[in-house]
């Protein structure tokens, strides 16, 4: 592999020690979760783009409070 910056590589190489492993052994866990986790749905809910900038959801939210003043709603 190329362009790995040394401080990462450093602390792959340690984490593989910790574990009793060897690098490929590590790195075939590392990918093993990182596909488990890219299949979980929530992940993309979470972690993915969001849909309104702050000032949007601060309007939003100052309608809903507005709306339900008027209506009298708690």
């Amino acid at each position: 592999m190329r362009n790995i910056k040394e401080e990462d590589w450093r602390y792959f190489k340690v984490e593989a020690v910790k574990k009793g492993m060897s690098l490929g052994d590590f790195f075939s866990e590392l990918l093993k979760g990182y596909k488990e986790a890219s299949k979980n749905p929530w992940n993309k809910i979470i972690h993915g783009k969001k849909l309104l900038t702050k000032k949007n959801a601060e309007e939003m939210h100052k309608a809903i409070k507005e709306f339900r003043k008027d209506f009298e709603f708690r």
